[in-house]
Formats: structure tokens, C-alpha cells, sequence
């Protein structure tokens, strides 16, 4: 009678382990094994999560710095850009300053060499731009440009190594003739000053204080011309006085140059009611032939009669002549 009473209790605990619902169905079957599996397996499990971890701080950390390597990279090429284009403009400043020396000895060997071309400049048929009136805008008997009251040159950029790249373009930038050259020109083609557009100006002090009768304008020939649009058309004349510097002057004259006559060289007179002393002139271009770009001015030359007290010539602008 006891062995029967001590194994009931064993019995109910194994009926109570098969009825257990922690155990019952596949879910928990599997969940068990898998909660037995991590058990035996933590430190594996532990690695792979840390190796997760320090991976993705690694991305991160390259993106990071991909991203700074990138704006670095910008900004270096920012710098180049800007460093180029000032070595780029300090080198078209010295070039510039070294043409406009040269061309100044260049200008007085042309002048020089009028007298002996005339001949020569008659029998190619164009009129040479000497004339027996004295010419008091002439560069070699002193006179000068007033460059306060001077148009800016014409000028442009032009590309001569093309490239996919901003960095690699190489530009040149090509400069038009000085305006002392019309003072100084001898109708050659291409011997011009070219300014931007179609109105522009030049000021010019002049060799000597005259009492001021007219201008003559050369250009050069129609059958020699590239462009003949490019020519002056409608202009004025304006004295200024001794100590004025402003452009609003006296109104000397208005007229218009003419690129269908026979003269390439034009001469144009001041009205006898409006014949004042002036030692400044500023000759106005208020249109050209038809280039909307720009226009070119060959030569200017100024006639008149000089002051009768030859006391009061102003020695700065005196030459021996």
C-alpha cells in the first residue's frame, strides 16, 4: 500500500510537465531552442554584434570625410581659379604697360615718315593726311591726351586653348590701339583707336592756347577698309578752357564725316560766331556707319591761329618745333 502512494506524486509531475503550455506547440518549441542555442553561443552573438557596430561607425566616419575631401577639393579649385586670374592680370597690366611704350616710339617714327609717303600715298589713290594747315592736335609738336575725358579702348577676350575644364581655358585678351594713336596716324589700315559702341569721346590738349577754326578727320580709304562701318559719322567739337577739366565746354561746331566721298580726309570749320580761345578740345562721336560694336578713329587734327601774346604760352605744354 505505500509504493503506490509514493509514485503518484512523480506521476502527477510528469502529467504536469507534458500538459506545461511553455513547451506546447511548435512557436515554443522552437523559441526553446533557440533561447538554449544563445545560451551556448552569447560570445558569438556579442562579436558579431559589436563587429555590426564599429562597421557602421566606420561608413559613417568615411562618408564624413569623403564629404569634407569633397568641399576641400571645391574650394582648392576656387583658389586656383582666383589665383590664376590675378597671376592673368597682372601679366596683361605689364604687357600692357610694355606695348604702350614701344608703341609711343613707334607713333614718332610714323609721324616722321608723312612727308616722304605722300607721294607714294597718292599714286596707291588715297589722299595723304598732310595738309599745309598747321596741325596744333600734332603729338610731335606737343600735344596730348586728356584721358579724364577719353572713352575706355575697345578691348576683348579671345579663347585660344579651348577645354572641358574652366581651370585649363586659356584666354587672350586683345587691346585696341592707344587713343594717342590719332593724334599720330597715317591713315595705315589698322593704325586706329577703337573705343566700345557707337558714341564715345576723346579729349585732347592741345600743342598750344589758339584761337580754334577747325578740324580735319582721316580715315582710312573705303577700298582698303575691312569694316567701313566702323567709321565716325555724326560729331561734335567742344573747347574747353585753360583751367576747365569739366566736359561741358564751349560748342564749337557739328558736323558729319562722310564714307561716300572722294576724300577719305575731311576737313570741317568753326563757324565765325562761335571762334574762341582754347588750349582743350574734346572731339564727341555721337554715331559710326552701322558697327554696333565699335568705331574706329584714324586721325584727328586741329587748325587755328595761336594767341598773339606769346608770354602767356604755358610751358608744360610747349615743344621746339
Amino acid at each position: 500500500m505505500y509504493t503506490p502512494q509514493s509514485n503518484r506524486p512523480r506521476q502527477l509531475s510528469h502529467d504536469a510537465r507534458r500538459t506545461n503550455p511553455k513547451y506546447d506547440g511548435t512557436f515554443g518549441r522552437k523559441a526553446a531552442i533557440g533561447w538554449k542555442w544563445l545560451k551556448k553561443n552569447w560570445f558569438l552573438t556579442g562579436t558579431c554584434f559589436l563587429c555590426q557596430i564599429v562597421t557602421t561607425r566606420k561608413e559613417s566616419s568615411l562618408d564624413e570625410k569623403v564629404t569634407l575631401l569633397d568641399q576641400r577639393l571645391v574650394s582648392l579649385e576656387e583658389q586656383g581659379l582666383n589665383t590664376a586670374a590675378d597671376i592673368k592680370s597682372l601679366i596683361d597690366g605689364m604687357l600692357d604697360v610694355v606695348k604702350r611704350s614701344e608703341f609711343e616710339e613707334v607713333l614718332l617714327l610714323t609721324e616722321n615718315r608723312w612727308g616722304r609717303m605722300s607721294g607714294q600715298a597718292k599714286q596707291e589713290g588715297h589722299e595723304s593726311i598732310v595738309t599745309p594747315r598747321k596741325d596744333f592736335a600734332s603729338f610731335s609738336a606737343g600735344a596730348s591726351i586728356i584721358d579724364t575725358l577719353t572713352s575706355p579702348t575697345w578691348s576683348n577676350d579671345r579663347e585660344i586653348q579651348p577645354s572641358k575644364f574652366t581651370l585649363f581655358k586659356k584666354s587672350q585678351k586683345v587691346f585696341g590701339s592707344p587713343p594717342l594713336t590719332v593724334l599720330v596716324s597715317d591713315l595705315s589700315l589698322g593704325i586706329c583707336w577703337p573705343f566700345h559702341g557707337t558714341t564715345g569721346q576723346i579729349g585732347i590738349r592741345l600743342s598750344r592756347t589758339i584761337w580754334v577754326e577747325g578740324i580735319t578727320i582721316g580715315h582710312v580709304p573705303r577700298s582698303l577698309a575691312y569694316d567701313i562701318r566702323t567709321a565716325p559719322k555724326q560729331f561734335e567739337l567742344w573747347g574747353l578752357d585753360h583751367g576747365n577739366q569739366e566736359v561741358e565746354g564751349n560748342l564749337l561746331l557739328e558736323g558729319t564725316y562722310s564714307i561716300h566721298g572722294l576724300e577719305n580726309v575731311q576737313e570741317f570749320l568753326v563757324p565765325k560766331t562761335r571762334l574762341q580761345l582754347h588750349s582743350k578740345v574734346v572731339l564727341k562721336i555721337k554715331s559710326n556707319h552701322g558697327n554696333p560694336d565699335l568705331t574706329c578713329i584714324y586721325r584727328v587734327q586741329v587748325h587755328g591761329k595761336v594767341k598773339d601774346n606769346h608770354e602767356n604760352y604755358d610751358l608744360d605744354h610747349v615743344t621746339p618745333t
